[in-house]
């Protein structure tokens, strides 16, 4: 071990062992830090301000391996989390849930998942992933623990927006001012990027159209931002999937309540967006047919008969993050790519050449950890998505019922997106997952609790007046933002 990976330890220990510790020392009973710090959370939910940033750092890196996880990565925004936790925990014990709704299956997704090491050729891999999946929950503990009235959500909202404020204007710095084709901003990829767009949108476009609701015009600026970053990444599959996920929260919305602010600003953006098409109408056709496109669908498919072939010899998975080194020699399962690519007689096919792996997420899990890691996952998300339809229709016409479209829209967005990308994967888009399922679990346990009481209509807060049990404030729910500041 070099002396900078020693450093690198060294580091880690301190941030995760004694900074952390005493920073949420200093925030127990201090609100106004708390939202401070959950808002920086928020931010670095992205890669930087104007280009990607790691914003962590990483023991064990492995350069040269194609894997979805090249090391034992930590980022700062997971020290300010647990810092939060430890606060939250320390400020109100009874209240403190270390293991929130939904996060057991989660945590058995990744035990079974962790099953497959029996089979890896590389275990240090299965541990890689397994470590950074795993490290991941503190954003949702964190999260969920913050997040106790829609006051909260509202700040959540503001931060999150304010953060793909700073998005759009690193993505146009690339688009107008370096001329970039595909723009990336601050993430890995353009298709993270896209992704990341596409979820946390279609929450800000709900939330602009829910009733009374503040800073609906703030949250509709918002998603325009997030429309304008989704038509610079120019990824296919993520045009169509935000026009589509939108579509969704426009009918939902007015099946919510017809309304007229929903019917002008709905009318609105069409006109706009129609404007917005005709001007960027001959690119995104001529992404569509981008030479190269074929041969990636093709590859794709083989990529995917490649994942069946091993899950028939491997059922428990060739382990986590193992699929770029059984795609590849001396294992036969890349063969038939080679075969594909050895009919054109121009072409001189190199079997040394290393492949990349399974775009598809979910032929990705099913090859590497097995039946039982796909099943575990396709329940997990499953069941968020059953509570945000549940509080659909529990809050509807409030608040929180605009709010559960949204997310059941972005969520769905982008587990069909999934089929394509596996840019769940990226840390990034899963801190923003973990926060956003977060929200769903503390809605569905206002939903447990207010399911016997009448909902009576939203107030300036964009809240509802039912009462939550447990809680020691008087009527939490219609807290306002700037209650959430002094008390």
């Amino acid at each position: 071990m070099d002396l900078h990976e020693v450093n690198k330890i060294i580091s880690l220990l301190f941030a995760f062992c004694v900074f952390a510790p005493l920073l949420g020392i200093f925030l127990k009973g201090r609100p106004f830090w708390q939202m401070t710090l959950f808002a920086v959370i928020c931010f670095m939910t992205v890669g930087g301000l104007h280009k990607p940033q790691e914003w962590g750092l990483t023991l064990g890196f492995v350069d040269f391996y194609r894997g979805h996880t090249k090391g034992y990565a930590f980022y700062f925004a997971e020290v300010f989390a647990l810092a939060l936790v430890i606060g939250r925990a320390l400020e109100d014990w009874r209240e403190f849930r270390l293991i929130p709704p939904g996060l057991w299956l989660y945590l058995a997704y990744v035990a079974l998942s962790f099953l497959s090491i029996v089979n890896a050729p590389n275990p240090n891999f299965v541990c890689m992933t397994a470590f950074r999946t795993l490290k991941s929950a503190i954003i949702f503990v964190a999260g969920y623990n913050y997040l106790r009235t829609p006051a909260h959500l509202q700040i959540f909202l503001l931060a999150m927006s304010a953060t793909m404020f700073s998005e759009m204007l690193a993505v146009l710095r690339l688009k107008y001012g370096l001329h970039v084709y595909q723009v990336a901003g601050t993430f890995e990829h353009q298709n993270a990027l896209s992704m990341f767009a596409t979820m946390v949108g279609m929450v800000f476009l709900a939330a602009a159209l829910a009733q009374q609701a503040r800073f609906a015009n703030l949250y509709l600026m918002a998603y325009v931002a997030c429309a304008v970053i989704q038509q610079a990444t120019l990824s296919r599959a993520g045009l169509v999937v935000f026009a589509a996920g939108s579509t969704g929260v426009a009918l939902l919305s007015l099946w919510d309540r017809f309304t007229r602010r929903r019917v002008v600003v709905l009318s609105t953006l069409g006109l706009v967006g129609a404007v917005g098409l005709a001007f960027s109408l001959d690119t995104m056709i001529a992404r569509f047919f981008d030479y190269g496109n074929e041969a990636s669908v093709i590859t794709r498919k083989f990529l995917n008969r490649a994942s069946r072939n091993m899950v028939e010899d491997y059922p428990l998975g060739v382990g986590w993050n193992n699929f770029a080194i059984m795609i590849n020699q001396p294992y036969p399962y890349g063969r038939i790519i080679d075969a594909w690519e050895g009919e054109d007689a121009r072409v001189t096919v190199d079997e040394t050449h290393q492949k990349g792996i399974a775009e598809s997420l979910y032929y990705l899990l099913l090859a590497e950890t097995g039946w039982q890691g796909l099943i575990s996952y396709v329940l997990f998300i499953g069941l968020f998505l059953w509570w945000n339809l549940r509080a659909v229709f529990r809050f509807r016409g409030h608040f929180l019922g605009a709010l559960s479209i949204g997310m059941l829209a972005g969520f769905g967005c982008n587990y069909l997106h999934s089929t394509l990308e596996r840019v769940l994967t990226q840390p990034r888009n899963m801190m923003l997952w973990f926060l956003l399922l977060a929200a769903t679990a503390r809605i569905e346990m206002w939903r447990r609790t207010t399911r016997q009481e009448p909902l009576r209509e939203t107030n300036s807060a964009g809240a509802t007046d039912a009462e939550l049990k447990g809680y020691a404030a008087p009527n939490p729910l219609s807290w306002s933002v700037q209650d959430i500041q002094k008390k």
